[in-house]
């Protein structure tokens, strides 16, 4: 996972004081690097348990119950990041958890970890498209071992 968050702070070109909150972060283990490395980190997760203890292991962080459709725009901050769009009920879902982020970044969103199986990469940029989000990339995710076909997003706002 370490090798995943080193190469989110390169493609977007942030680094130690740059905001960055994650939706769907569980106990906030990906955000846990960044934390170390002197990022402003947050978070929200639905498990009020799991909130609980990334406030515990971050501090400093900003951490909230709730789920991703609850995710509330108008408190901004510069990147905005999911892992979890494989837990998503359905793309309707999904697209407005994803106008959600987008309306909440100022720099960036990054959508990690997304199964091709589900979501179809023109769905991706279509559903950027409708919100106003031109510059978008898509790479594959490549992990050891891992047979499932999975890709990364980032776009800059």
């Amino acid at each position: 996972m370490l090798e995943l968050v080193e190469y989110l702070a390169e493609t977007l070109d942030i680094g130690p004081g740059t905001e960055v909150f994650e939706v769907a972060c569980a106990a906030g283990e990906f955000l846990i690097p960044l934390h170390d490395n002197g990022f402003i980190v947050g978070g929200m997760d639905a498990d009020p348990l799991l909130v609980a203890e990334a406030r515990l292991v971050m501090p400093g962080g900003r951490f909230v119950s709730g789920t991703p459709a609850e995710l509330d725009p108008a408190q901004p901050w510069q990147v905005v990041l999911c892992r979890a769009f494989d837990a998503f009920p359905n793309v309707d879902y999904a697209r407005g958890v994803l106008a959600r982020m987008a309306a909440k970044a100022t720099h960036a969103v990054a959508i990690l970890n997304v199964p091709e199986d589900r979501y179809d990469r023109r769905w991706i940029l279509r559903a950027f498209a409708e919100i106003g989000v031109s510059a978008v990339q898509m790479e594959v995710q490549t992990t050891k071992g891992d047979a499932d076909h999975r890709f990364n997003v980032f776009a800059r706002l």
